[in-house]
């Protein structure tokens, strides 16, 4: 049986929900054995649930703060556990140590977000993997136009577990959802107050549930200030099964992103009926097919995306065929079963005498850091990390 490492740097809330865990679970029913390894400090707020769902999760570098020490404490990890694979989902810890990993292990890593840094990150060490994963067609275009990333590049899009017996309907007061961290500017969320005026002066009964949280929250909730709260709940971070429970009684799900991978949150509204209603970037409009010239709006033009969903919901035929086309186009092209198929086939491609030749490998002392890691690796660093676990652990023991 051959073992898979599948690498992340944690497990935020939720995550063993969503991509990685149906990767791991898909392959673990291929046949493989698969440990999901936690490369950060801080393992994140899922690993109680991930342990409670019985999910194999390995955290060989918990409470480590000083990256060199946790740097060696993963490259012991991944070379001296019997891996054949490691399929890396973000890691900046895994990049850094390719160099010094076993010759023989095939190396994957996947990028789940397009933006400059993501690319940065993935093309640090990239001479070193065999193959790398972009989650969609924009995604794996960019991938491929970097001169700085090496390897071949092959597109596996995310997927989601969601399925819904029956579709939310319309009714006189329509339900819109947002689900996602509120951030600036990428997931642009400062817009949600101004679509919120427009459909108040579009005369429409509605309620949002603003499920998530992040560094804009305050901003967003000022946004909202006077007579435009009446309606608009937030919830804060939520459990998948918690944040899925609104979504299934939602008839819209904003997304105004300015950047995406590839969303989770529009793959679980497709497959809901809970319909996105999001912005014009090209990601979303290739999750859409042929619904996307109704669905996006203009980036930052809160009237669009009120327009567009005052539109569908005084309009319930319309509104209905939208649901039905979203989850079949959901259920052919965004399913587990062509994910974990994408994954099998770039093993058995690899594993069978197609990858690529890589340098040789180093020693781990002789690693080179590049220069935006240099600093967590100075004396003066470490030093502070350890002052921060005494008061750390001052503060658990109080």
């Amino acid at each position: 049986m051959r073992k898979i490492a599948l690498t992340l740097p944690s497990l935020p809330l939720s995550g063993v929900g969503t991509s990685v865990a149906i990767i791991q679970k898909g392959l673990i029913n291929a046949g493989f054995a698969v440990e999901m390894i936690i490369t950060g400090h801080d393992p994140g707020n899922d690993v109680q649930y991930a342990q409670d769902k019985n999910i194999s999760i390995k955290l060989p570098c918990v409470h480590e703060r000083y990256l060199p020490r946790r740097l060696r404490l993963l490259a012991e990890c991944l070379n001296s556990n019997g891996y054949d694979i490691i399929l890396n989902n973000t890691s900046a810890e895994t990049q850094l140590v390719l160099p010094c990993i076993n010759p023989e292990i095939l190396r994957v890593a996947v990028m789940r977000v397009l933006n400059p840094s993501a690319l940065r990150h993935l093309a640090m060490n990239s001479n070193y993997l065999h193959a790398a994963v972009g989650i969609s067609e924009e995604m794996t275009r960019s991938m491929a136009a970097d001169s700085r990333i090496q390897p071949p590049v092959k597109l596996i899009p995310n997927c989601t577990l969601s399925r819904a017996e029956t579709l939310p309907a319309l009714s006189s007061r329509v339900k819109i959802c947002y689900v996602g961290r509120l951030s600036i500017p990428d997931k642009n969320v400062l817009v949600l107050p101004d679509v919120v005026k427009m459909l108040i002066c579009h005369g429409v009964s509605f309620s949002m549930d603003i499920v998530g949280d992040g560094p804009a929250r305050k901003q967003l909730e000022g946004g909202f200030g006077g007579s435009f709260r009446s309606g608009v709940t937030f919830h804060g971070p939520l459990s998948r099964e918690e944040t899925q429970a609104i979504m299934v009684r939602s008839n819209f799900v904003l997304l105004p992103s300015v950047s995406e991978g590839l969303s989770n949150v529009m793959l679980d509204g497709m497959a809901l009926g809970c319909v996105p209603v999001c912005s014009d970037i090209d990601n979303f409009k290739w999750v859409l097919g042929d619904a996307a010239s109704q669905l996006q709006c203009r980036l930052h033009d809160p009237e669009d995306y009120a327009r567009r969903i005052v539109f569908l919901a005084r309009r319930p035929e319309t509104y209905h065929e939208m649901q039905q086309y979203l989850r079949n186009r959901q259920q052919e092209l965004f399913t587990p079963e062509k994910t974990t198929q994408g994954y099998i086939n770039l093993i058995e491609g690899l594993s069978s005498g197609n990858a690529r030749v890589l340098p040789p490998p180093v020693a781990f002392e002789k690693m080179r850091i590049p220069l935006e890691y240099r600093m967590y690796c100075t004396p003066a660093w470490r030093l502070a990390q350890k002052a921060k676990e005494i008061v750390g652990g001052r503060k658990r023991g109080a």
